[in-house]
């Protein structure tokens, strides 16, 4: 088959390619391998991963503990349609002395006989315990509302404690029934 002998030259060729041909293959295979081995096992990334983890699980469960402590607990009286005046002034109390305050309200919808008036809010002040109050307050105001879309963040740094200007947006949804006797003037009428 091959019986030719090759030259020195063509020896050392030979040689030399399979040498390269081997520095290829090392470090297409091996050594290429090898980093992204070890960039794929980086556990500062896993250690953050775990630290996300926690978090949401200790959200999860306090937030399980408060469902648990105040279940079938019912705050606010749902009143008669066309009670934004009372609402207003319900939440001018819990917002007294309260500089930056902005509350806008959406056109009110009837469905079945639920009413649903939605204000939109947002205010900011000095330290996270007065967010807590506040919110608190609203929750429990005088009327039956519901917060939804709430955000929380602070001022200048993301810090979230009483040395911060704290600002808060939400959606507070207040609750009023009609019954046969209630004007409906003025209301979006929403059929399911």
């Amino acid at each position: 088959m091959l019986n030719r002998k090759f030259t020195l030259r063509e020896t050392i060729l030979l040689v030399l390619c399979a040498i390269i041909g081997l520095g290829i293959f090392y470090y297409e295979i091996a050594y290429k391998g090898f980093k992204n081995s070890i960039a794929s096992y980086n556990t500062e990334n896993l250690q953050n991963e775990i630290i996300a983890y926690e978090a949401k699980v200790a959200k999860k469960k306090s937030m399980e503990d408060y469902i648990r402590k105040h279940k079938g607990d019912t705050y606010g009286e749902v009143a008669l349609y066309n009670n934004q005046a009372n609402e207003i002034e319900a939440l001018g109390q819990i917002f007294e002395g309260i500089e930056n305050i902005v509350i806008s309200w959406s056109d009110p919808t009837l469905t079945d006989t639920t009413v649903r008036r939605n204000a939109s809010v947002s205010f900011s002040v000095d330290g996270y315990n007065n967010v807590t109050s506040l919110i608190n307050a609203i929750n429990k105001c005088k009327y039956r509302c519901l917060i939804s879309d709430l955000s929380i963040s602070a001022s200048g740094n993301s810090v979230l404690d009483e040395k911060n200007r704290i600002n808060v947006r939400m959606n507070v949804t207040f609750f009023e029934r009609v019954d046969s006797t209630t004007n409906l003037e003025g209301l979006t009428v929403i059929n399911n």
